[in-house]
């Protein structure tokens, strides 16, 4: 056991030769009130070739998370002071821990987990007591997610730095790709994507605009109408977007809806005249997130669409053979597609 200056004591197990497939000799946090539960996990991730460090409530954890660096953080929901929520929230607001995968353990029923999941920014949760195999399973997973998010980690960083600078210019953008994506998610579960189809939804969604970094702000500001020229230089940033996540997100999905998130069913769209199955499904979902929130959000020449308005427009659009009718009505069995609790309605409907 070691402690740390102005902390209590943190308990350190050592690593031990590796006895699963692949799990490395990754680094995991295991915070827990109950001192049974805390072992009992720390001895079967030692026996699997972890390294963990445990933690009895959030000040501790936080030490660790500060000192160590840990790939993994199991986080118990009900401690002392600070309650696991709390302790979620602290760490994806931190620059330096945000990318730390949280496994949270609940004994929520599924839906209140997965809501609390999104709320509190925990990538899974499981419910206890909860079996060596299940927990183990969640683990490598979780592991696997964090390999691939150490790659793009770095990407992922210069690229909502960039869209940042792009939504600040426009005060009527800021926070679209943010809202897009919570939408576009919540539409992907209520029409049951897969959690890999959902992520590609999530980063696409968000990364959508990220073109306009290339678009000149006379053109990007300009508040009256624009001429044919101008207009295409904005409608280039569809394949600017593309263009510029080629080298960091080499995914065909994810350039997908960054360069056809424009196109529309009967082929008006742009920049390529996509029509019907030739625009994938993740891309026809963020499309339609995407056209939502622009209706929401209050433009230099109109107001802001309320949900009923924007609904009713989206549909009329859809009629006339622009969006796919059966996502809008998907859409439309969401209260709130952008919020929390539209995610919590899809799941509640979709599965």
């Amino acid at each position: 056991m070691s402690s740390l200056s102005n902390q209590a004591p943190v308990e350190e197990t050592t690593v031990f030769p590796s006895l699963s497939r692949g799990s490395g000799r990754a680094t995991i946090l295991i915070t827990h009130v109950d001192e049974h539960y805390r072992q009992l996990y720390s001895d079967l991730l030692r026996s699997e070739g972890f390294q963990t460090f445990c933690a009895n409530d959030c000040d501790q954890a936080l030490a660790v998370l500060h000192r160590e660096r840990i790939d993994l953080a199991l986080v118990d929901i009900v401690m002392p002071k600070t309650d696991g929520m709390m302790l979620c929230r602290e760490l994806k607001n931190d620059p330096d821990t945000r990318l730390v995968p949280i496994l949270l353990l609940t004994d929520w029923k599924s839906e209140q987990g997965f809501v609390m999941e999104v709320e509190n920014g925990a990538d899974a949760y499981v419910k206890q007591p909860v079996t060596n195999v299940e927990l183990l399973t969640r683990v490598r997973a979780l592991l696997d997610k964090k390999r691939f998010t150490d790659n793009l980690g770095d990407a992922e960083k210069v690229l909502f730095t960039l869209l940042e600078i792009v939504e600040a210019k426009n005060p009527y953008t800021a926070g679209h790709g943010y809202r897009v994506s919570r939408a576009a998610v919540s539409l992907a579960i209520q029409i049951g994507l897969s959690s890999g189809e959902r992520e590609w939804v999530r980063l696409g969604a968000y990364l959508h605009d990220i073109g306009y970094v290339g678009i000149p702000d006379d053109i990007l500001m300009k508040l009256g109408p624009l001429t044919a020229e101008e207009k295409t230089v904005l409608n280039s940033h569809t394949y600017l977007g593309e263009r510029i996540c080629a080298s960091l997100y080499p995914f065909l999905p994810i350039l997908q809806i960054i360069r056809g998130h424009h196109e529309r069913l009967d082929g008006s769209g742009y920049p390529d005249g996509l029509r019907g199955s030739q625009i994938s499904t993740l891309t026809r979902v963020v499309s339609l997130a995407d056209v939502y929130d622009s209706l929401k959000t209050r433009q230099p020449y109109r107001g802001r669409f309320s949900h009923a308005q924007a609904m009713h427009q989206i549909r009329r659009e859809a009629e006339q053979g622009w969006w796919d009718l059966t996502l809008f009505d998907a859409l439309a069995r969401i209260d709130s597609p952008e919020s929390v609790t539209g995610i919590r309605d899809a799941l509640r409907d979709g599965g």
